[in-house]
């Protein structure tokens, strides 16, 4: 297998919530990838988030600090770990490079730091952009806060998702 098949294939583990399994297949799809692995550091980094590992998250996460989702998971990750200046920052800069085009990953950092009301307030914002990135809102476990939430039921329907 190539590192991309291990990237599949730990994606889905993931979303299955079979979190063990996807760090092996993480770790199978870093051992193959170039030195500048980052992205599959960011992706271990948010399986390990997922699990309430937050210095490992971080630790991951900060291997491939220059992307764009690396961002995402450490201001997560920084506010978890009682960093809010560094958690704030993050966000800021995402914020000043992705404008209102950002606001799904906006929705996910909200929705960890126990914010719904901006997370549902970025959430719509994604709905009135036609954001791409709400194909993932089904299986966004950094969204599972909001679910009980009755205006995220309300975008799920609108999004129409087949059962």
């Amino acid at each position: 297998m190539n590192q991309q098949s291990y990237e599949s294939l730990a994606s889905a583990l993931q979303i299955a919530g079979r979190y063990d399994e996807a760090i092996v297949a993480f770790n199978q799809a870093i051992a193959l990838a170039p030195p500048n692995a980052g992205f599959f550091h960011v992706e271990l980094g948010n399986v390990y988030y997922e699990l309430g590992n937050f210095e490992r998250s971080r630790s991951e996460c900060e291997m491939g600090r220059e992307l764009y989702l690396a961002q995402i998971c450490l201001a997560a990750t920084y506010e978890k770990l009682g960093r809010h200046r560094d958690a704030e920052a993050k966000l800021a800069k995402l914020r000043a490079s992705g404008g209102d085009g950002g606001a799904f990953f906006y929705a996910e950092i909200y929705a960890q730091w126990g914010r719904p009301a901006e997370a549902l307030k970025w959430l719509d914002t994604a709905m009135r952009l036609r954001s791409p990135a709400l194909s993932l809102l089904r299986e966004d476990h950094y969204l599972d806060p909001l679910r009980k939430e009755p205006r995220f039921q309300a975008i799920e329907r609108e999004l129409k998702f087949p059962n």
